[in-house]
């Protein structure tokens, strides 16, 4: 977080290029750069041909709102030891990006401070639900259980328990760690 913070302070003074292959990073300067800077860069070499972000550009071209809704998309999408199973970070981007005003209202339950943990639970239960394809309206028990219907007709092998998807429970934890990673990333921790 410091880090990035001295990458902004530096581009209000003089072009900064950030170097880094990590997609929070990317997340984080589009939430805190502001546009009047000098020139704030995000490169990433993660790829055999280095990839450079306009990050004034991209805020430009992104409204205010979606820069919230980057971050808890990617926060709840995880990533390593994190990260929910079977959730395509590239398609859970695009809800927002597409115009998908369902995850947005999500999105506001986890960016107000001392949130209530029955609301964490319930809207975490929903967002979920939503980018494993269902709607706000099911439930992720009923839609946990299609999927593995899906799965097993589907299947060559066996279904491991492994891929399953999450349960209410475990997406109670889950959402209770996105929340504090928001909390934090904003700064009201």
């Amino acid at each position: 977080m410091d880090i990035v913070k001295a990458a902004i302070k530096a581009s209000q003074h003089q072009p900064t290029t950030f170097i880094g292959e990590e997609t929070d990073l990317l997340i984080l300067l589009l939430y805190y750069a502001e546009t009047n800077n000098k020139g704030l860069y995000f490169r990433s070499d993660k790829t055999t041909v280095p990839m450079v972000y306009n990050i004034s550009e991209m805020k430009q071209v992104l409204n205010s709102d979606m820069y919230s809704q980057l971050l808890f998309i990617h926060t709840v999408t995880g990533c390593d030891t994190s990260r929910i199973f079977s959730i395509d970070k590239r398609s859970a981007f695009q809800k927002p990006v597409n115009g998908d005003l369902t995850i947005k209202t999500f999105v506001n339950a986890f960016l107000l401070l001392n949130q209530a943990n029955s609301v964490i639970e319930e809207r975490g239960c929903k967002a979920m639900t939503v980018l494993f394809g269902g709607k706000s309206t099911d439930s992720l028990a009923s839609l946990r259980y299609n999927l593995l219907i899906k799965n097993i007709v589907s299947a060559n092998s066996f279904v491991t328990p492994e891929r399953l998807h999450p349960t209410s429970s475990s997406n109670k934890y889950h959402s209770f760690r996105v929340y504090y990673q928001i909390v934090v990333w904003t700064g009201n921790e």
